[in-house]
């Protein structure tokens, strides 16, 4: 009996221990926007769907994307994001394929259309990263290699080749 009531002592600890770290993590702040509006800069869309807040539902496209603020994200920190251009410091580190990301209706399926982008802002001297596609090294990064990863296959369903570069922290 006195080992149930150690372990369930300690279940509760653990279980007490965990909601205090979940509600210690801050998330980034989101909204939705209308199809044709651009996000504001240091935000990315992460879905395309319809809503009665941007009118008649399309036909052929979503009428409104949900969009995060990632300016927030501390250094080294990753966002899930549709394909699109991220913002300064932020560099996809891997490609994947979801509906939640296709603004068409009809999708072609095609691409990797959802990316993992990686803030490397402020990450200290000697760390290494993979970022997908060919590219030079950011600011303040050495180019150590053109390599390949699966994680950065863009074309869904592609065949891996050098589609990526390894870099360090100058």
């Amino acid at each position: 009996m006195t080992k149930v009531a150690v372990a369930m002592t300690l279940l509760a600890t653990v279980i007490s221990a965990t909601a205090q770290a979940a509600v210690a993590r801050t998330t980034a702040a989101s909204q939705t926007i209308c199809f044709n509006t651009p996000p504001p800069t240091g935000w990315m869309i992460t879905a395309y769907y319809d809503s009665n807040t941007c009118g008649t539902p399309g036909s052929v496209v979503y009428n409104a994307k949900s969009i995060v603020d990632v300016q927030g994200t501390p250094a080294g920190g990753r966002v899930n994001a549709c394909q699109m251009p991220p913002p300064s410091g932020f560099y996809a580190t891997s490609w994947s394929y979801s509906f939640s990301c296709e603004a068409s209706k009809t999708p072609n399926r095609l691409f990797n259309n959802l990316q993992v982008v990686t803030n490397l802002n402020g990450l200290p001297s000697g760390t290494s990263m993979v970022i997908c596609g060919i590219q030079d090294a950011p600011a303040g990064w050495v180019l150590v290699a053109v390599v390949s990863a699966y994680q950065c296959i863009y074309v869904n369903g592609g065949g891996l080749g050098q589609n990526a570069v390894s870099i360090r922290k100058s």
